[in-house]
């Protein structure tokens, strides 16, 4: 009996005990799999190392000092500083909204790269300084406010977005197994908000190759899209069913459809001119197709503001325009009357000079008549009823007019002006020196 109950609890103890150990290997294993993942959108690929110097690394890049607690709460530390988005948008969404508002384009890369690749662009050089902060300065340089403006948006099911392979696919090389890069094609908007944006990654998996062997035989590639990334950061799971095939026959993406593996019958006889009888399938990168979400799911998108204006739309602000500077009249020298007269406007720019009228013919006694060109009839002027005061005599001042030694010496000073007795109609002749 004794030997009974001794065997029972050391069964029970070695169970509890593998259970402990398996436990702690899918958590070890689950937060393995979260620092990779991090490595991967951080430096663009998994590091190498130990597993403590990675995360130490990662927390001085956004953090600027080593965070408190084991491991795993470490790692779940930073996964929460680029993914989560509930207290505020993580480091991944903000620069996926970044490089939109700049460019209408998401880059490829870490994202030490693409945050040089931003400042280089915005500032002429890499800034220092933390992720958090050099995002902060891109975030108030580029749409002013350090925080960016993002809302919960539910996504349906089925949604299509358009997506293009980043490398060639053929059935002579490719093996199952093997990842295809995706990366999104156009801007998705849902409700007003953007929440795809073009060049965010995605993947696909070969799930069949067979190769080519006669005329018989064609070669034969099947792909499944499964994920592509929002604007938010997170991964969606997306599928390759009726309505992105749909879609891409509608659009007649015959290469597109040879991803799938579709064959020659049916509606989709377009994708003959891509799968040859007795060849393989041969595609370059850049082959455009549509995939769809798999389920609903809700992400953060960047909504508009209350004027109706996204983010790279900013208001212009006129500013008033400033007073005109006017300088100062000088004091003209009187003129003689085969001077030349120019009429000066406000802004001190000259005028034209004034020619005499066509229409003038002179008198045998030293007057002008002045013709009517309608009527031939010559226009005598009139005289004042009062002749003008007598001119009092002033002295020339020639202003800034520069004058010769011989002008100076020749030039007498003026007589006072006799006073006029009567007006005899005389007119002062006008003449243009051209």
């Amino acid at each position: 009996m004794r030997f009974k109950k001794f065997f029972c609890g050391a069964v029970a103890a070695s169970m509890i005990f593998s259970a402990s150990m398996y436990c702690s290997a899918a958590s070890e294993d689950s937060a393995n799999a979260k620092l990779v993942k991090i490595e991967i959108d951080t430096y663009g690929s998994e590091q190498s190392g130990a597993l403590l110097d990675r995360i130490s690394r990662l927390e001085k890049n956004y953090n600027g000092q080593n965070l408190n607690g084991n491991m795993n709460a470490r790692i779940d530390a930073v996964y929460d500083i680029l993914y989560d988005n509930e207290a505020g948008p993580g480091i991944l969404a903000k620069l996926n909204a970044l490089e939109w508002n700049t460019n209408h384009e998401a880059q490829s890369g870490g994202v030490d790269v693409r945050l040089a690749a931003l400042e280089t662009q915005i500032f002429g050089k890499v800034n220092e300084g933390t992720f958090n902060e050099r995002i902060r300065s891109l975030a108030k340089e580029s749409y002013g406010a350090e925080i960016l403006p993002i809302v919960q948006v539910p996504l349906p099911a089925n949604l299509l977005i358009k997506v293009a392979t980043t490398i060639p696919v053929g059935s002579k090389t490719f093996q199952e197994g093997d990842i295809i890069p995706i990366k999104v094609m156009e801007d998705v908007f849902v409700d007003g908000s953007l929440v795809f944006i073009k060049g965010l990654p995605g993947e696909g998996v070969v799930t069949k190759v067979r190769r080519a062997k006669n005329i018989f035989t064609n070669g034969k590639i099947d792909t499944d899209f499964y994920t592509i990334k929002a604007i938010d950061g997170q991964d969606v799971n997306v599928i390759t069913e009726a309505e992105a095939v749909d879609a891409m026959a509608d659009a007649k993406m015959a290469r597109g459809l040879s991803l799938l593996g579709q064959t020659f019958s049916g509606k989709y006889k377009e994708i003959d001119s891509v799968l040859v009888r007795g060849k393989n399938v041969d595609l370059p990168a850049g082959i455009e197709l549509y995939v769809q979400l798999k389920s609903p799911i809700t992400v953060y998108g960047v909504k508009a503001n209350d004027d109706g204006l996204y983010l790279d739309e900013k208001t212009t602000i006129i500013p008033p325009p400033a007073p005109i500077q006017t300088q100062p009249t000088q004091p003209e020298p009187p003129m003689s009357d085969d001077d030349l007269i120019e009429i000066v406007d406000d802004d001190n720019s000259p005028v034209t000079p004034v020619a005499p009228p066509a229409n003038t013919n002179p008198t045998g006694d030293g007057s002008i008549e002045i013709v009517d060109d309608e009527i031939d009839t010559p226009i005598k002027p009139t005289a004042p009823t009062t002749p003008p005061p007598p001119a009092q005599p002033t002295t020339p001042d020639y202003g800034d007019a520069e004058l010769t030694d011989d002008e100076l010496t020749a030039t007498p000073p003026p007589e006072p002006p006799k006073p006029v007795e009567e007006y005899d109609g005389e007119i002062i002749e006008i003449v243009d020196e051209d």
